[in-house]
């Protein structure tokens, strides 16, 4: 294996995108397997929540730089609440991939006849690669072999929206006492659990009606209703930043493709195992964008006024993430000739717009285009599916970080014309 295909693999299954260029079920050896099972669970829940769940296990104190760190990082409000944030979210996600590890285990062997060990190991794969939002398969048409099987998309599915809902939208559902009738006592819903939950609804309908409306009599043709019921769940489920498919991507119709694009750069929620701009960055910008139009004095979601600074982060997100996914399609553009050479054939620019988008909303969909891509293509892919992972408005601040001025100047302002 060349040094840049097995470097892209392991960044791909760090950075919990999918994007692969060889078969990961008949390529590696199961010890090949075991090594991209485990780059998944650190990229999943993240070296930094790891290292501090077993300082916590060996009763270590955090300090307080580690706490400050781990609460921009989880998105938590109070210090104090890390320590059992940080253990819900190992507890949490080690119950959900052994119960889910479990029962695809279990139809594996009892429904498609695989030996007990192949039926294990296939079904823990498939169980961590999901929560964790990897979309790594065993096999090479992804989940397309299951597409009539509602127990095993069902699971998928669910371990899926688990990992995308993002942590600290557990953290806030396990303290809601929902039979209590004092509202102190009861606790309640955070203004990002109902932006997450209502936000992540809303996608999940509008995906599912206009994948069933498009590829009804396209991919979906030849299925039967409630295949093709499950597959508009399921297709509307994993574009948002898992990357397993239960028809051909690249048959598509181009309208699929482009709201799948959109699902795709939105991705999952904060603090979640997934990628993507996030629900609630989302949100934001849409709140943004309404208090322009409406001429109110003050970002609102839910009745609640939203910070200014949080408004223009979101919308440096947004605007930083689209700056490098253009740039990556150009760069991936000049570098890639199509196969025979001569000029590009037709829709081989979306096909290049699709993957970096998919690379950096580590998602890892794919229409084929990626195993065609040069060696230095897919360093180019590499670095997009880092940057989407640590998030570009990250990178920007580190980089450009200054020594703040110990007086504070401010300069003449001066009226320019904007669109």
């Amino acid at each position: 294996m060349h040094p840049v295909d097995a470097l892209f693999t392991s960044a791909s299954a760090v950075c919990v995108t999918g994007l692969i260029v060889v078969d990961t079920g008949t390529f590696f050896t199961p010890f090949g397997q075991s090594v991209i099972l485990v780059l998944i669970q650190l990229g999943g829940l993240g070296i930094m929540t790891l290292s501090t769940f077993f300082l916590i296990m060996l009763r270590r104190r955090l300090t307080l730089k580690d706490r400050l760190v781990l609460k921009d990082t989880l998105g938590e409000k109070k210090i104090s609440g890390l320590p059992g944030l940080i253990l819900l979210i190992v507890g949490m996600t080690v119950f959900l991939e052994t119960v889910g590890g479990f029962f695809l285990a279990w139809r594996f062997h009892r429904f498609y006849g695989y030996p007990l060990i192949r039926a294990v190991s296939h079904g823990f794969f498939h169980s961590v690669s999901a929560f964790c939002n990897a979309g790594f398969s065993l096999y090479a048409d992804s989940l397309t072999g299951f597409a009539g099987d509602g127990i095993v998309i069902g699971i998928m599915g669910v371990l899926i929206l688990l990992g995308g809902i993002g942590f600290v939208v557990w953290f806030n559902l396990t303290h809601i006492y929902f039979w209590r009738r004092d509202r102190i006592r009861r606790g309640r819903l955070r203004l990002q659990t109902r932006i997450v939950l209502a936000i992540s609804g809303i996608l999940l309908l509008v995906m599912f009606l206009f994948f069933i409306g498009a590829e009804w009599n396209n991919t979906l043709r030849d299925h039967t209703l409630p295949e093709k019921l499950l597959s508009g769940f399921f297709h509307s489920v994993t574009p948002r930043t898992a990357g397993f498919n239960t028809v051909p991507i690249s048959g598509m119709l181009p309208a699929t493709l482009w709201i799948t694009i959109i699902m795709m750069f939105i991705g999952a929620s904060p603090g979640s195992t997934g990628g993507g701009i996030k629900t609630v960055t989302f949100a934001v910008i849409l709140a943004s964008v309404y208090r322009m139009i409406t001429d109110r004095g003050q970002v609102l979601v839910g009745k609640k006024s939203i910070a200014e600074m949080t408004a223009v982060k979101a919308i440096s997100i947004a605007v930083l993430s689209l700056a490098l996914i253009l740039t990556s399609t150009g760069v991936l553009l000049l570098l890639e000739t199509p196969a025979g050479g001569g000029p590009c054939r037709a829709g081989y620019l979306g096909e290049i717009f699709f993957e970096t988008v998919s690379a950096f909303g580590t998602v890892g969909l794919s229409t084929g285009v990626t195993p065609e891509l040069s060696y230095p293509g897919k360093l180019v892919v590499i670095v997009t599916m880092f940057l989407g992972r640590i998030g570009p408005l990250t990178l920007a601040i580190l980089i450009g970080r200054r020594r703040q001025s110990p007086i504070s100047l401010r300069y003449p302002q001066e009226a320019v014309m904007v669109g």
